[in-house]
């Protein structure tokens, strides 16, 4: 195990946190020699990205502030960098990791004997005051909660709205709905074989929602399935805006929204490139009846706003 290769895919735009992130993965990791870096590095700040060209197994591609294409298309090519590792991690830039996380995790997706399974679900909270600890103390020893991702409502942030705005739960490993399957990724904790990367990739024609529910649809339906984790092995910022990203306007937003209502078959205005559409596994029926979707009327049964899938039938 020790040199089965982890690549850590971080999109990272104009944050000051992205360096400490990667010195965290590096110091927590039981075997940082297997740790490799694909970054996204979005700013005119060059003062963090001469300190990680030094870092070994660090590949970096580099974005002006003002190219930022949003999270998405940061994240494809953060997928494009991939070569051999054998899993693959993709984080935000303003984590903390847990000590021996590399063989945790890595554990913790073999013991769910699936080829295809993702590990997934927004992490517990990185507080200030965590924040300004030593990468390496002690606070960091112990894992975190797991966490159950469930949908809490249609977004109403423009008319006609397809993405579901969803929340998490704080669990711990003896929970039923641990280990269990769910519905949705959290595109900032998203660990798996990668496989699921080489074959799903980020649609660059979506902004920012894009990053989770219409993958976690395309995900199902090229036959991957998503766990709840049992236990967390990083924390997370959250005090990071979407509003903050470069070129994000209403047009944008309603721009993103009618590339998902194509990829649902909602609208045909557009031809999606088989690279970004569903997968032929399994079907966006399947995935609305098995999770208790509606994408056409826009509801949500309670199975989808509590994330009590542990029962779920097998497809």
């Amino acid at each position: 195990m020790e040199n089965e290769k982890i690549l850590i895919e971080i999109a990272a735009y104009c944050d000051d946190e992205l360096l400490n992130t990667v010195k965290s993965a590096l110091i927590q990791a039981k075997y940082p020699h297997r740790i490799h870096f694909a970054i996204c590095y979005q700013s005119d700040d060059l003062k963090d990205y001469y300190e990680l060209k030094k870092i070994k197994n660090c590949k970096i591609i580099y974005l002006k502030k003002n190219e930022s294409k949003g999270s998405v298309y940061a994240r494809y090519l953060c997928q494009n960098l991939i070569t051999d590792e054998k899993y693959v991690y993709q984080i935000d830039a303003h984590m903390r990791f847990v000590k021996d996380w590399d063989i945790k995790i890595i554990q913790q997706l073999l013991s769910l004997n699936d080829n295809k399974a993702i590990l997934s679900g927004y992490p517990p909270a990185l507080t200030e005051e965590m924040l300004m600890l030593p990468l390496n103390d002690k606070i960091f020893d112990n894992p975190g909660s797991g966490v159950v991702m469930y949908a809490k409502n249609f977004r109403t942030d423009f008319k006609d709205s397809c993405f579901i705005a969803c929340a998490s739960k704080l669990i711990n490993k003896n929970n039923p709905l641990a280990y269990k399957k769910n519905a949705f990724i959290a595109a900032g904790n998203f660990f798996t074989f990668s496989l699921a990367h080489k074959i799903v990739k980020p649609d660059i024609n979506m902004y920012f929602y894009g990053d989770e529910l219409p993958m976690s649809i395309r995900l199902y339906t090229h036959g991957f399935n998503v766990y709840n984790p049992g236990e967390s092995f990083i924390y997370h910022l959250y005090k990071k805006k979407f509003t903050e990203l470069p070129g994000l306007k209403k047009n944008t937003l309603k721009n993103e929204n009618q590339r998902f209502q194509n990829l649902l078959g909602l609208i045909t205005t557009e031809n999606i490139p088989s690279e970004f559409n569903l997968g032929k596994i399994r079907s966006l029926k399947d995935y609305q009846n098995t999770f208790g979707i509606d994408f056409k009327n826009k509801t949500l049964t309670d199975l989808a706003k509590t994330g009590n899938f542990e029962n779920i039938k097998n497809i």
